[in-house]
């Protein structure tokens, strides 16, 4: 009885190797059966651009990209320099915020206005209660405290 079963599982193996399958064969053709034509882009290169070096605003992104923008426009979208006049006792730099306290930073030996050369910034606190001088360069702080705005969503 084993004999039996073992000569049948010979045949059929026998039958299958020199027999392919349709399936198999059929999945073959389709596979290769046929290109499609490539998709034309949507977008378009620009012409011409054999031996060009392209610019830097051809190849700024982002922030740097946004920058370069204004300035064609004659715009500054950071602020580069101090805002205020420097602060004196009768004529404070004024810092707003809705709370008694906020932290502020001054270059210090800012008096003549050019900060290019001072890279620590000293951040101290300024409260509500009392003007705040600056140990460095004596700039006078004062804190206005402001009601706070109503966003209606």
């Amino acid at each position: 009885m084993a004999a039996r079963a073992l000569s049948r599982t010979l045949t059929l193996t026998a039958r299958s190797i020199l027999r392919p399958s349709v399936s198999a064969g059929a999945s073959a053709v389709r596979t290769f059966s046929g290109r499609a034509p490539l998709p034309e882009p949507t977008w378009k290169q620009q012409d011409n651009l054999d031996n060009v070096v392209p610019t830097n605003l051809d190849q700024a992104t982002g922030l740097e990209r946004a920058e370069m923008l204004a300035e064609m426009n004659g715009e500054k979208i950071f602020d580069e320099h101090m805002i205020t006049p420097f602060g004196t006792k009768e004529n404070p730099v004024v810092i707003e915020s809705i709370f008694d306290e906020r932290i502020v930073g001054c270059p210090g030996d800012c008096a003549s206005g050019d900060t290019r050369n001072n890279n620590e910034i000293r951040w101290f606190l300024v409260t509500s209660k009392e003007p705040f001088v600056c140990p460095t360069c004596n700039q006078v702080y004062t804190l206005k405290k402001i009601e706070p705005r109503v966003y209606n969503f």
